[in-house]
């Protein structure tokens, strides 16, 4: 197999298992079902605005960066300069009521799904295409490691409740 053929198949890989997770055996780097979607799973929206410290960011907050992030993605798979992209922005979400919180998972779900769609399409993939791919994994994979942390803490408050 190519080296780049090789890329494309892992890089693959490595999305589903960040998103819906990847729990087929042989998981690259994260367990069994700890993927986005299902570490949002039956989370309430009350849980997704806590944070874990006074004036930190919350699971909703990290959740909605992540759709921004994927939608800069998006416009760079569709070949759209959207200029200076304006980060801050990505954070102005933290606190959501149930129909937000809904809302936010499923464009979770459809911006994942969209950025595999137009990765999947393009047969022709070149250094762009490696580099978006692997920091979408990278960028994607960082934020949910925070929402896992906040599983943690947010798992610790019940018990001491």
């Amino acid at each position: 197999m190519a080296l780049l053929e090789s890329l494309k198949e892992t890089a693959f890989v490595m999305l589903e298992e960040t998103f819906p997770s990847r729990d087929k055996g042989g998981n690259v780097y994260l367990d069994r079902c700890t993927g986005w979607f299902p570490s949002l799973e039956g989370l309430s929206a009350e849980d997704a605005s806590v944070p874990i410290v006074p004036g930190g960011t919350t699971i909703a907050a990290h959740t909605f960066h992540t759709v921004f992030y994927l939608d800069v993605v998006m416009a760079e798979l569709k070949g759209r300069s959207l200029g200076r992209v304006d980060w801050k922005e990505s954070w102005v979400v933290s606190k959501v009521d149930a129909p937000a919180w809904d809302d936010l998972r499923r464009r979770l779900r459809e911006a994942y799904e969209e950025v595999v769609a137009l990765l999947e399409a393009d047969a022709d993939w070149g250094q762009a295409h490696v580099e978006v791919v692997m920091a979408a994994v990278t960028h994607s994979a960082y934020h949910l490691g925070a929402v896992r942390q906040f599983h943690t803490v947010l798992r610790a408050r019940e018990v001491t409740d």
